[in-house]
């Protein structure tokens, strides 16, 4: 298999720089071979006019958008979710649908603005259950993490 298109493989999927040790160890190659390799993805990339680029730290290596291309892609980017977000929405999806008042006795009252974030992605949707809010996930939620369609209804309940 072609070690740069492995490199590129890797930057690709990686969220951080990659360090030249793991890059070696991943490739069956020694750490000062490296270099040498992403010079020669940043080479193809160059090549084939790629809006991406190789940065080579020396320690490090990592592919990036260029900055031209940056603002272009900008309303399309799906900006990262924080762990704790992440966390009050495995709990809705895991017990859905849930009272809003049950997920907090859950995740505690900063629950309160993950919720407002997860409604604002569209992750999450929330409907007024007397004096609390049935809370669940919703077609976006299935399409954002690549999941079945959610049953309109069902889900786990833990019994009471």
């Amino acid at each position: 298999m072609d070690r740069t298109a492995m490199l590129e493989a890797a930057l690709f999927v990686a969220d951080a720089p990659v360090g030249y040790g793991d890059l070696a160890k991943m490739f069956g190659i020694k750490s000062v071979e490296v270099p040498a390799l992403a010079e020669d993805l940043a080479g193809r990339l160059s090549a084939r006019s790629s809006p991406l680029e190789v940065i080579d730290s020396g320690e490090s290596v990592f592919m990036v958008l260029k900055e031209e291309y940056a603002v272009l892609v900008y309303p399309v980017l799906r900006p990262e979710i924080s762990r704790a977000v992440l966390r009050t929405l495995s709990v809705i999806a895991y017990r859905q649908p849930i009272l809003q008042s049950d997920l907090i006795e859950v995740r505690g009252s900063g629950a309160y603005s993950h919720v407002e974030e997860l409604v604002r992605r569209d992750l999450v949707a929330r409907h007024r259950s007397g004096r609390s809010y049935l809370l669940q996930t919703t077609p976006e939620f299935s399409r954002y993490f690549k999941t079945s369609d959610p049953v309109e209804g069902q889900g786990r309940q833990d019994p009471d």
